[in-house]
């Protein structure tokens, strides 16, 4: 008993917190509910669907039209596709190599640094996700008593990024604070060393192409589930900003934001942080599965989940061979780089 009364008291802010952040949560849930009752959330939720379902029989045969029209625009998706094939086909062959390694029992060896044991551990974790999520709320409260003054607080896009670039700096900051500040680590403890750094690029870029061709073979699965159930994915609210949004200005601090700021801070959390205080307590092995379905759970609706845990598991791997975050956030801005030239190109076919 006096263990867990020193426990509360040692950490009687951070209960604090989290009771607030319970009381939002069952407060919004309320608020939801009550839209419900009106009428007003139900009827959203179907014109979504509806679009949803238009958008699906439609798309191809938009497509060729669009293409028939725009011929650049056609050469484009011409030269896009042949990428595609020439990645997926050097990541077979690397893919091939890889087992081959493995089967004559040959380790890969591409370490630049060696991961050191941290003193960081999972409770700090906990602390930092309070954190975060405390001034998630605090955000949003904010922006609610400044919407009247700040038109602009009503652009769900603008609010949106804003939010995301406030919480993102303090999430770097809750980081650091933990690592460098309390325990006294350096930044290379994190991951974050520029030694081989090129080298480490070099080890980015092979593992994601080397990761292409299970990313495909697992989203062919998942269309061939969603045609025969039917099943209207719904719309991420990020692929939404890209495709509506027309300030050019604000689409070029987006894309910024979402191909390159944000896998930097996100690798520095999920891998240099919470991947390393998890590998103490439960392995290498289930750190990498639970930090990677973490990771997916928070980006992506249940369609997208399998392939960014696939992800996850790639940027984790990484990170472990090579000791730096280097080459996982070099995969991850690959990544998030694709997508975003992916949708301004649909973006095209659908204007």
């Amino acid at each position: 008993m006096t263990g867990i009364g020193y426990f509360l008291r040692k950490e009687r802010l951070y209960i604090l917190l989290l009771v607030f952040i319970i009381l939002m949560n069952v407060l919004m849930g309320i608020s939801d509910e009550d839209k419900g009752k009106t009428g007003k959330a139900i009827d959203f939720s179907l014109e979504k669907k509806k679009e949803g379902i238009e958008d699906i029989f439609l798309k191809r045969e938009e497509m060729e039209k669009v293409l028939r029209q725009k011929k650049p625009l056609a050469m484009l998706f011409s030269l896009a596709s042949l990428l595609v094939l020439a990645i997926l086909s050097l990541g077979i062959v690397i893919d091939v190599i890889l087992a081959s390694l493995k089967m004559s029992k040959k380790t890969l060896d591409i370490q630049t640094h060696k991961v050191k044991v941290v003193r960081w551990n999972v409770l700090d974790v906990s602390r930092v996700v309070i954190l975060f999520l405390f001034f998630g709320y605090m955000v949003i409260l904010i922006e609610s008593a400044l919407i009247g003054t700040f038109p602009i607080l009503k652009n769900d896009n603008f609010r949106m990024m804003l939010n995301s670039s406030i919480l993102d700096v303090l999430g770097v900051i809750f980081v650091i604070y933990f690592t460098v500040v309390q325990y006294k680590e350096d930044l290379v403890s994190l991951g974050l060393s520029i030694k081989n750094f090129f080298k480490n690029v070099f080890y980015g870029m092979a593992g994601y192409i080397a990761t292409v061709p299970v990313l495909i073979g697992v989203l062919a699965v998942i269309v061939l589930i969603i045609h025969l159930t039917k099943y209207v994915p719904e719309k991420q609210p990020v692929v939404e900003l890209f495709l509506k949004e027309e300030n050019a200005p604000f689409l070029v601090y987006s894309s910024v934001f979402a191909a390159v700021v944000g896998p930097f801070i996100e690798e520095l959390f999920f891998r240099g942080f919470m991947y390393n205080a998890f590998k103490k307590y439960i392995g290498i092995f289930w750190a990498t599965i639970f930090t990677a379905g973490i990771f997916a759970a928070l980006h992506t609706n249940i369609v997208g989940f399998l392939p960014i845990m696939i992800l996850g598991i790639t940027l984790a791997y990484l990170y472990e061979k090579t000791g730096t975050l280097v080459s996982s956030i070099t995969v991850h801005i690959i990544h998030n780089l694709s997508m975003v030239f992916l949708i301004f190109l649909i973006k095209q076919v659908k204007a």
